[in-house]
C-alpha cells in the first residue's frame, strides 16, 4: 500500500501506519487534532504537473494564478487556522472540564478544602477561556473564510470550463476580477 489518496487532482497522506504487518487508520479525533504550529500552506487547486497535461489551458491557469490564487490561498490559510483555533479552544475546554470533574472527585473522597480551592480555581480559568474562545469567533471567522475559499474554487473551475459568466471570451478575465472581487467582499449575488 502506497500511503497516498489520490482524491480528484490533490494527493494526500494517508495516516496510515504498519504494526504487526496490518494497515489500519488512525481514530478520527487523532487524525484532525490541532496543530501547535501551522504552516502557510501553498497549494493549487490543480496541481502544477496536472496542469502541465493540458497545454491548451496554460494561458487560463496563468491568469487563475495572477487573478484568483492569491485569494484562494489566503481564504483558505485563514480557514485552516481560524479551525485550529477552534479546536484548540474545544480541546482546553473537554480537558479543563475533566480536569474539574476529577478535582471534585478527590475533593469529595478526602474532604480537603485545599481541593476545592483548586477545583474552583481551574472552574474560573475554564470560564474566562469559554468567554474568550466566544469573544474570538473562530468558528464563525473559519466558516467564513472556508466557504469564500471554495467559492473561489468554484470559480476557478467555471472559468477553465467556460461556463456560465465566461463563456464569452471578450470579458472573461474583467468577470473574473469582479466575481472575486465580490467574494472578497462577501457579497452574494451573481455578477452578469
Amino acid at each position: 500500500m502506497s500511503g497516498v489518496i489520490n482524491s480528484g487532482f490533490r494527493e494526500e497522506k494517508d495516516m496510515t501506519a504498519q504494526t504487526t504487518g496490518r494497515w489500519f487508520r488512525l481514530p478520527a479525533i487523532f487524525r484532525r487534532f490541532p496543530q501547535l504550529w501551522l504552516n502557510e500552506r501553498h497549494d493549487e487547486i490543480v496541481p502544477a504537473d496536472k496542469q502541465q497535461s493540458y497545454s491548451e489551458l496554460a494561458a487560463d491557469f496563468a491568469l487563475l494564478d495572477k487573478y484568483l490564487m492569491p485569494y484562494f490561498r489566503r481564504f483558505d490559510n485563514n480557514a485552516l487556522r481560524a479551525q485550529n483555533r477552534f479546536l484548540w479552544g474545544q480541546l482546553v475546554l473537554i480537558g479543563g472540564g475533566a480536569a474539574t470533574s476529577i478535582l471534585g472527585v478527590v475533593q469529595a473522597a478526602y474532604a480537603n478544602q485545599l481541593w476545592g480551592v483548586a477545583e474552583a480555581t481551574l472552574a474560573a480559568l475554564l470560564a474566562a477561556v469559554a468567554g474568550a474562545a466566544r469573544d474570538l469567533d473562530s468558528q464563525r471567522q473559519y466558516f467564513t473564510s472556508r466557504l469564500k475559499a471554495e467559492r473561489l474554487r468554484y470559480e476557478y473551475f467555471q472559468f477553465l470550463g467556460r461556463i456560465g459568466i465566461y463563456e464569452r471570451d471578450a470579458d472573461r478575465v474583467q468577470r473574473l476580477i469582479l466575481r472575486v472581487s465580490d467574494i472578497e467582499a462577501g457579497e452574494k449575488g451573481e455578477s452578469s
